[in-house]
């Protein structure tokens, strides 16, 4: 027997519909105060004015400037039009992807990538070390299982598939970890650096002995050996990032060989 899908009602439609709007107007405004073209200190045009630009309702309109608020992105007073903040002292992680995307100093954005990497690390190193001392033994069977799958992406040179295993088996660590702390800190550094490597794949970096470190990695987690699956996290990362950061480097010198080009071409 085969059951219809259901057909959502017009009120859950018209919540689809003002999330999705809600959602991209957020995106626009943030990327537009990332860029500094509303500057800190500016007061924002009227929510009235606002969502006559967006050809939307002021509930929508609403909507957005709140998540713009959460990130600390604005301040609101009642009655009072947004006023745009210091971004740089007010934000918060949720504007850590969308910086790295529209902030407009390549240095800047750079160092904020450096920064990036090194959190990464000590958050995966604690991660490692909790799975290794909370962890049950279905855990560590899922955590052996992602790092043979890893391995066989690898001799296969599937990138995407190392980059999803990649993710999946962090997931299965800070599981194992059982910390709402780390859970919540590495939904937000992890994603948004494997959202960076999805949107430039050719910074995808795998250093030698990368089955040897995924399965080292398992094995001392399996243990319960925390001192030792940290040093096999802490190591290996050092490694990778040494080499993103030289390809970054690089990456960095050809737009400035480009652009002098085009410079000296005018």
């Amino acid at each position: 027997m085969t059951l219809a899908k259901p057909v959502p009602d017009a009120r859950v439609r018209d919540l689809h519909h003002r999330t999705s709007l809600a959602d991209r107007i957020y995106e626009d405004l943030a990327a537009k105060i990332l860029r500094g073209e509303v500057p800190r200190g500016t007061r924002m045009r009227s929510e009235r004015d606002l969502a006559l630009d967006y050809d939307t309702n002021r509930n929508t309109l609403r909507e957005a400037v709140r998540r713009l608020e959460h990130a600390r992105l604005v301040t609101t007073r009642h009655g009072a039009r947004a006023t745009v903040t210091d971004f740089r002292r007010e934000g918060t992680l949720d504007i850590l992807g969308p910086f790295l995307t529209h902030g407009v100093d390549a240095g800047e954005r750079v160092r904020v990538l450096l920064d990036l990497l090194l959190a990464r690390r000590m958050v995966l190193e604690m991660a490692v070390r909790l799975a290794a001392e909370r962890g049950r033994a279905e855990d560590f069977a899922h955590i052996d299982d992602l790092a043979e799958r890893l391995v066989r992406a690898h001799a296969s040179n599937d990138v995407p598939a190392l980059m999803e295993g990649e993710l999946a088996l962090v997931q299965a660590m800070v599981e194992a970890a059982d910390s709402l702390t780390v859970r919540w800190i590495a939904n937000t550094l992890v994603q948004v650096y494997l959202d960076l490597l999805r949107g430039v794949e050719a910074l995808w970096i795998t250093v030698d002995g990368y089955p040897e470190f995924v399965r080292g990695l398992a094995r001392a987690i399996s243990a319960r050996d925390a001192d030792r699956a940290a040093a096999i996290t802490q190591a290996h990362y050092a490694r990778s990032d040494e080499a993103l950061i030289a390809m970054l480097h690089a990456l960095a010198d050809e737009t400035n060989t480009a652009t002098t080009e085009v410079k000296d071409d005018h």
